[in-house]
């Protein structure tokens, strides 16, 4: 018999009572105010997608919150200068480092394969293979650590930051080895969070959110306190902030009883699931860095020099609401792939994706009226002037075109990897660098001068957008032929 059509999903029940629902017509929810109630085991309470979504928001605005506090101390400190701008390079090798192995591509790679894993094999052989993950990915980051430690130099002359002074580019590299300690540290934390998500505990990791700021903000206390410590007090504080990003966390692991094993098998069949996801992710990140590498060496090569600051800044506006509207339905979506229920997959996926969509129309209108007073209220101080405001407002509104694109392309990828489909969005990305560089070396010849910023966040949005359009087209096609499999293979039950 066909399964009935319904647009809410049907989520395990939870037992601390009966759950809501919020929303309109298709876009309902599951909600119930109730989950959010402190007591005993409010750390392993279990969420639904829109509990999860509101968790997780509080957290991120809570993390923003703080990140505004900590752009406004570190603006005022080193405005849009030399420093600053090797500071935001510096980040570019570490980030890549821990997005090419540990953070989004492992989680994407890991919980689809965790999900399946706890539904259909014991929970020994469940626990070894996060063990497995564990100690393959630790040996992993630590080998790449050493090599970036030895190629920095030539790396960031050479690709980073080939525009700047000798000067500026001998700071980025000495910022840059320090802030390399980060990924091997968060590196540890991302299998955590992959644990808790995948359980749908999302106390914690929300929580390691908001307080990754934390030891930025006293990096840069130390260095108003101790002025010579410079641009160093906030570059060590990025390795305190992963290091109590990962500590916040380790309770919620020790409450699952995990039980770790120093396990050491390349042929394990679970291990290889995750590779087969993993690999194309890294891969993915590496295109995603290429990008964000041709935009810091174009950047770099602009007559304004505070360009690459300015950038920055407007991202933090950017990144918000691409945080808040990119949540949690990876592990509902692994199940429903798990479980062969397309139908309902292609449900949730467009209830996401329309929702987030729907939501990110205003939120780029609003940011685009009210970007400028706030740029200038919350930044405008010390040595980030009124020049500095001016040139974040233009970069910012490149990066607002893209707003909608971005948040439906980070959606519906995850729609593959809940697939098990790894490849179909590192073609999409490989796409998406190309329309990149094409539109980067068109539109800046079409801004010159002061306007020539917008260029390379104008370039990212076209490219995301054109990504997000592809995405959403290969996620159709793939879903309506698994539809059809679905039904003709309930026809034959019967």
């Amino acid at each position: 018999m066909e399964e009935p059509v319904t647009l809410i999903e049907e989520e395990e029940e939870d037992t601390l009572d009966q759950h809501k629902y919020v929303g309109v017509g298709m876009f309902r929810f599951r909600f119930s105010l109730s989950s959010f109630r402190l007591g005993r085991g409010f750390s392993l309470r279990r969420f639904s997608i829109a509990e999860a979504s509101l968790l997780l928001m509080m957290a991120y605005i809570a993390s923003r919150i703080l990140g505004v506090i900590r752009q406004i101390i570190f603006n005022a400190v080193f405005g849009t200068g030399p420093a600053a701008n090797a500071y935001y390079a510096a980040f570019r090798l570490p980030d890549t480092l821990f997005a090419l192995i540990a953070g989004g591509a492992l989680i994407q790679a890991f919980v689809p394969v965790f999900v399946s894993y706890e539904k259909q094999h014991s929970q020994a052989e469940t626990w070894r293979l996060a063990s497995l993950v564990f100690n393959v990915m630790l040996v992993t980051l630590t080998a790449l650590l050493l090599i970036a430690e030895f190629i920095a130099p030539t790396y960031v002359t050479r690709f980073l930051v080939p525009g700047y002074s000798p000067a500026t580019q001998a700071l980025t590299i000495s910022l840059t080895r320090i802030m390399l300690f980060q990924p091997l540290i968060l590196g540890t934390g991302t299998v955590v969070t992959a644990i808790l998500s995948s359980k749908r505990q999302f106390l914690l990791p929300a929580i390691s959110i908001a307080i990754y700021d934390v030891g930025l903000i006293g990096g840069l206390l130390v260095t108003l306190a101790i002025p010579g410590v410079g641009i160093y007090g906030p570059t060590f504080g990025v390795v305190v902030s992963a290091v109590l990003q990962v500590l916040v966390q380790i309770p919620g692991l020790l409450k699952q009883k995990i039980h770790y094993t120093f396990v050491w098998d390349l042929r394990d069949p679970g291990l290889h699931q995750v590779l087969r996801l993993l690999i194309p992710s890294a891969i993915s990140v590496i295109i995603l860095s290429i990008g964000f590498t041709l935009d810091t060496a174009f950047t770099s090569f602009l007559t304004d020099k505070a360009s690459l600051a300015a950038l920055h800044n407007a991202q933090l506006f950017y990144n918000l609401p691409v945080a808040l509207l990119a949540q949690a339905a990876l592990p509902r979506m692994s199940l429903l792939a798990t479980d062969g229920r397309y139908l309902r997959l292609r449900q949730l996926t467009v209830k996401v994706v329309g929702a987030a969509v729907l939501l990110s129309i205003p939120t780029a209108i609003g940011l685009g009226v009210l970007g400028q007073p706030l740029i200038h209220l919350l930044f405008q101080h010390g040595a980030f002037n009124k020049h500095s405001s001016s040139l974040t407002y233009l970069a910012l509104i490149g990066y607002l075109v893209g707003l909608t694109g971005h948040v439906a392309g980070d959606l519906l990828s995850r729609g593959f990897y809940a697939l098990k489909d790894a490849r179909t969005p590192l073609f999409t990305n490989i796409f998406s660098l190309l329309v990149r560089t094409g539109l980067i070396i068109f539109l800046l010849k079409l801004f010159v001068g002061k306007s020539a910023l917008i260029a390379i966040s104008l370039a990212a949005s076209g490219a995301v957008t054109a990504e997000a359009l592809l995405l959403g087209y290969l996620l159709y096609l793939r879903l309506r032929a698994k539809i059809r499999h679905e039904k003709n293979a309930q026809v034959q039950a019967q």
